[in-house]
């Protein structure tokens, strides 16, 4: 008998179509019995999400194919009920690198629209040919002047810009935009700033340019790039109903979409909004100071909330602090100053975001982690009282004793829907073992310490901790178990670069038979364990570890198992029968 050795790949054994059902109510009831009854947030940018290789144009897109079936499996999986993406402003090259902090807040980048939408077949795989770069994020390949989605853009500039849409879209959003496209026009004419003559520099400062002068020369401007203006215009309509149409797809399948409210403006934006700004003062990273005093800071503040409340059903305040106490340098003098606005500038905020239908102020989510030398959250032993009852976003990258848990903040007080806590985010370095974290987490999640010594099951731990708390976030690159980091790296061309694969799932079920990857039934079982819940529900644990056991199985060592075992019948079989006809034989002799 001849015996064929069975070869193939190694993959994570996935969930069977009769186990799903089971799988998503455990995972519904275990969340909500261990304390997670809010936010379950997966962070990824727009940008990272995956594309198959008849789609890959490059850069991710929320409503694209496959972004949405990676949300599908994302909820499925890990229980997510919202997505929140990075800033989706324009980019900008940048030393080989495209920077999403350094974008616009205002307006949407061209990565945004969802070309397969508007382009013809043809137009389409133009720019899927060429995309030379498979498994990271090409943004030359969408975003600059000369790529082939831009040639593509103009191609439907072309045959749509006549359409009452988009009409009614310029009249609507015309103050915003026309500001923006004029200053592109300009910038592309004279090159820098600095260059400009004196109007143009001052175009929409009163105190130099009267209304009528402003007026002339916007006019000569229009004349000089009238089809520019209009071609950047029909790009923000594209984007508009793509970030439109995303929102809706995801709602559909129960999920709601957070933006990014970037903490800076664009040098197009101080340029139009003069008297919105502290003249010669940066708040850091070389942004502009809005004078928060000013009517016209108030206004454009405003404007900004209003534009992420209009078209997000949540968002990320970057950098809040910063609204509380923010760190003002005059560029010249480099003199410091540290006005104190408390709640006032949040009040704004929440007031404006009200006016918009439907707008839960409690889907806007406050960074106020920061180096204590720039704000702390506390005064007199207590949190202070503007900071109290908005959501704040904290990771355990920093965890201690008493700080960067949900254990610490619900036993310092702060309110269970107060806060949102995950393991790490954008601006997190990749987790690596820390010894003290261990020793918290393991008293924690009553884990023998020992046994979180080994960097795989410190990241199990870390992952478990989170799952007690209401509102909870995941990172994509930790979730999928990838190895790698979106910033810091040494390469300066890796940055903001993070792709999720094409073959995404078979990475993941991968990662997860090693251990690698987060399985949320593994932190669901750390965290029945550590809070009792194993002995209250014994029915419900036990299908935890069920549905954990499963995710940890090896697909293709189960199956070698099914066929080993097949074949052991089969020979079993042969030989009982090769037994009863030798038997049968010489009896026939007898």
């Amino acid at each position: 008998m001849k015996i064929s050795a069975i070869t193939s790949v190694n993959f994570g054994r996935r969930l069977k179509a009769d186990e799903e059902a089971g799988y998503t109510e455990t995972l519904k009831q275990a969340k909500e019995a261990c304390g997670n009854k809010g936010k379950s947030v997966l962070i990824v940018p727009s940008s990272s999400l995956p594309q198959s290789k008849e789609l890959n144009t490059g850069v991710g897109n929320l409503a694209s194919k496959d972004g949405l079936e990676f949300f599908d499996f994302a909820k499925k999986y890990w229980g997510i009920n919202g997505v929140q993406i990075l800033p989706i402003g324009q980019y900008h090259s940048h030393r080989g690198e495209y920077p999403i902090y350094s974008g616009t807040s205002m307006d949407l980048g061209n990565h945004v629209i969802d070309i397969k939408s508007f382009a013809t077949g043809d137009e389409f795989r133009q720019i899927v040919e060429n995309n030379s770069v498979n498994d990271r994020v090409n943004f030359s390949n969408i975003i600059e002047k000369d790529s082939v989605q831009e040639k593509v853009l103009r191609q439907i500039y072309e045959r749509d810009k006549n359409l009452p849409e988009f009409q009614e879209f310029k009249e609507q959003n015309n103050s915003r935009l026309e500001p923006k496209a004029l200053y592109h026009v300009l910038r592309n004419k004279y090159g820098k700033y600095k260059n400009w003559d004196s109007i143009d520099k001052n175009l929409f400062n009163p105190d130099i340019v009267s209304i009528s002068a402003r007026e002339k020369r916007i006019n000569e401007i229009k004349k000089l790039g009238e089809k520019e203006i209009d071609f950047y215009e029909f790009k923000q309509f594209l984007a508009e109903k793509s970030l439109k149409k995303s929102r809706e797809a995801l709602n559909k399948r129960g999920l709601k979409l957070y933006g990014d409210m970037l903490v800076g403006f664009s040098r197009d934006e101080v340029w139009a909004h003069p008297k919105a700004f502290i003249k010669d003062t940066t708040i850091g990273w070389s942004l502009p100071a809005l004078d928060y005093s000013s009517p016209e800071g108030e206004k454009l503040l405003r404007e900004k909330t209003a534009f992420y409340a209009q078209r997000y059903d949540g968002f990320r305040v970057d950098a809040s602090w910063t609204y509380i106490s923010p760190r003002l340098e005059n560029t010249g003098t480099h003199t410091i100053t540290r006005p104190q606005y408390d709640g006032k500038i949040l009040d704004i905020i929440d007031d404006e975001a009200k006016k918009v239908k439907g707008f839960d102020t409690k889907n806007i989510m406050h960074e106020f982690a920061a180096d204590s030398e720039n704000f702390t959250p506390y005064q007199g032993g207590e949190l202070k009282p503007f900071i109290k009852d908005r959501v704040k976003i904290y990771t355990s990258e920093h965890l201690t004793d008493n700080w960067g848990t949900n254990k610490s903040f619900i036993e310092r007080g702060w309110d269970k829907d107060s806060f949102i806590i995950g393991t790490s985010n954008h601006d997190s370095k990749k987790i690596e073992f820390n010894e003290n974290q261990a020793e918290v987490l393991a008293k924690i999640l009553k884990i023998p310490e020992e046994k979180i010594k080994d960097l795989k099951e410190f990241k199990k731990a870390k992952f478990a901790e989170p799952m007690s708390a209401y509102n909870n976030m995941y990172y994509f690159i930790d979730a999928l178990g990838m190895e790698e980091t979106f910033q810091h790296n040494s390469d300066k061309t890796l940055n903001y670069a993070s792709k999720v694969h094409a073959d995404y799932q078979n990475e993941y079920f991968n990662k997860l038979t090693k251990g690698e990857a987060f399985n949320p039934m593994d932190a669901l079982e750390k965290s029945f364990i550590s809070q009792g819940l194993d002995k209250e529900n014994p029915k419900l644990f036990k299908e935890i570890v069920k549905y954990r056991k499963i995710l940890e199985e090896n697909e293709t060592a189960g199956k070698r198992k099914f066929i080993l075992k097949i074949g052991f019948s089969i020979a079993a079989g042969a030989l009982l029968i090769y037994g009863l006809c030798k038997y049968a034989k010489k009896k026939r002799k007898l």
